[in-house]
């Protein structure tokens, strides 16, 4: 059966400065996204493509770290490292919201947002304590859909079928239910993390032979065709995939040599911090701007200047404590270890 074969230095074990760098770049796609939403700016960068480039590192990040371990270790691992600064951070704006905005929520949205599936039963819980929480609901899935897809990994014809059958299921589910913010937010990006997971085995072993079979001709058709029949286009995590490349491969390779180390520590540190930051930083530059504003000072409509020193305020109350709470849930872990 004839193949595509596809070769790539094989990357070092061990951290990857470049995996690091580009979750920076994400997180502050993802930060100017959001502060544009609050400026009402022209999304012109589409910012928003931050969140596609996570998922794709994602797929690359487990496929680069497969090793033989049991579901439960799998998880245990994976989850240790999410949970605890979400629980913390999820505690603390069901706290803030409840006694500062007010806000009131029932016992099955609470119990959901721990067990981080809110995402799973639509827009009203995904979006219902913090805009950015479905994200902890979308990579929690893509754990266990990658623990579905380890008997089929050596086999990347089957990952492009199965993996675009459930993300056109997806795509459905919540096209035809109604759902547009999960429908854009989580479905309309897993076919990123497929794909990430078929780049990241291209980078641990140097190669990659996609044979051209029935089955990657028939997750193709599903991907592509079938949803567009119905206004259906998966297109972000191409963008996504462009801009790594760009960078990995243009940036690094082109750009005087001082520019890129000076661009890559910034980008690592903010690469580091990434989850604590997206968890933080959203209330902080948009509810509890309009808030300070409107409590302390009586304006309840703030001009644009009035909140940008409202973000940049936020911002960096979230840096700090998004570096502190990382540091310190280290050393629990460490203690525990």
């Amino acid at each position: 059966m004839p193949a595509i074969e596809l070769k790539a230095p094989p990357l070092p074990k061990g951290r990857v400065e470049p995996i690091d760098e580009l979750k920076g770049i994400a997180i502050l796609l993802v930060i100017l996204y959001h502060a544009g939403g609050v400026l009402v700016w022209q999304n012109l960068l589409h910012g928003d493509v931050g969140v596609d480039l996570f998922v794709i590192l994602s797929g690359v990040g487990l496929a680069l770290g497969a090793r033989v371990e049991s579901a439960g270790a799998f998880l245990k691992r994976r989850l240790v490292r999410i949970y605890p600064v979400y629980g913390i951070v999820l505690t603390a704006y069901l706290l803030a919201n409840t006694h500062f905005l007010e806000l009131r929520y029932t016992a099955f949205n609470v119990l959901i947002h721990y067990l981080g599936v809110q995402a799973w039963f639509g827009d009203f819980y995904g979006f219902g304590i913090n805009d950015s929480f479905w994200f902890i609901t979308l990579i929690g899935s893509l754990y266990l859909i990658y623990l579905a897809f380890r008997p089929i990994l050596a086999r990347p014809d089957q990952v492009v079928l199965w993996g675009c059958l459930l993300s056109t299921g997806v795509a459905y589910a919540y096209f035809l239910g109604g759902q547009p913010g999960c429908f854009g937010h989580i479905a309309l990006r897993l076919p990123g993390f497929f794909f990430g997971l078929l780049a990241g085995a291209l980078l641990r072993d140097g190669r990659l032979e996609l044979k051209l079979s029935p089955a990657l001709a028939a997750g193709l058709v599903l991907l592509a065709y079938v949803p567009y029949t119905h206004g259906i286009v998966f297109y972000s995590e191409i963008t996504a995939f462009a801009l790594a490349l760009g960078y990995v491969y243009l940036w690094r390779e082109k750009a005087p040599a001082g520019l890129v180390a000076s661009t890559g520590t910034v980008l690592r540190f903010f690469g580091k911090y990434s989850l604590e930051i997206f968890l933080i930083h959203q209330p902080l530059i948009r509810n509890y701007n309009y808030y300070f504003w409107g409590r302390f000072y009586g304006d309840g409509h703030p001009s644009a200047v009035t909140l940008m020193i409202g973000m940049a305020v936020g911002l960096a109350v979230t840096l700090v404590l998004s570096v502190e709470l990382h540091r310190a849930l280290g050393r629990i872990r460490l203690l525990k270890s």
